[in-house]
């Protein structure tokens, strides 16, 4: 009896593995021969779901855009507006060392943002993070200032993330946590004690 595949899990297996290479060895290191031995398998268990490296790379934006999708929508929504954006920022920046490889990945696929398809996932995260941000700021800033806050966050979010990507020995989840803290408070969301605190 032959054995039974579920498609959709392991295609999530090989585009998982997949971002493990390109966060430890980067956009050179993610050939189909190393995601095989990632694997532990043979080239054809990579090439049944993936033809070649561009649909391979298609297979990690679509993984990393369903777990954006997936992972903001099961954000609370308190009612509690700081709250809310506290949670969504403490969310982007990463607090783990596999949230750290990650984003590693993420930072890895800026190199291939000449193929259209990455520089589009791009462009979508980018509309996606700023609505995220105008919903939760909605009713704590002015509109007049809604644009330059959400450039604020955005900023204080990518160096968080890049720094901790840099150096992760250095940029512990506490000094994160203090990082949102401090850009909560330069909004005027919270007050210095609890930036501080």
């Amino acid at each position: 009896m032959p054995k039974i595949v579920d498609h959709a899990a392991r295609r999530h297996e090989i585009s998982v593995a997949a971002m493990r290479v390109l966060a430890r060895s980067g956009p050179d290191g993610l050939t189909l021969r190393a995601l095989a031995r990632e694997l532990k398998g043979s080239i054809t268990l990579v090439t049944h779901f993936y033809a070649d490296r561009q649909t391979l790379l298609a297979g990690i934006i679509d993984e990393l855009s369903t777990n954006y999708d997936d992972d903001v929508a099961s954000l609370p929504l308190t009612g509690d507006r700081v709250e809310d954006l506290r949670a969504y920022l403490l969310w982007m920046v990463p607090l783990t060392p596999e949230e750290i490889d990650i984003e590693r990945c993420r930072v890895a696929l800026v190199h291939s943002a000449d193929n259209s398809a990455i520089a589009s996932f791009f462009d979508s995260m980018e509309g996606r993070a700023r609505s995220a941000f105008r919903a939760r700021l909605d009713g704590l800033i002015d509109e007049d200032a809604m644009g330059e806050a959400i450039d604020f966050l955005r900023t204080l979010v990518n160096g968080a993330v890049l720094s901790a990507v840099e150096h992760p020995q250095y940029w512990t989840e506490e000094r994160q946590r203090a990082v949102v803290e401090r850009g909560l408070a330069a909004l005027g969301l919270v007050g210095v004690q609890s930036a501080n605190g």
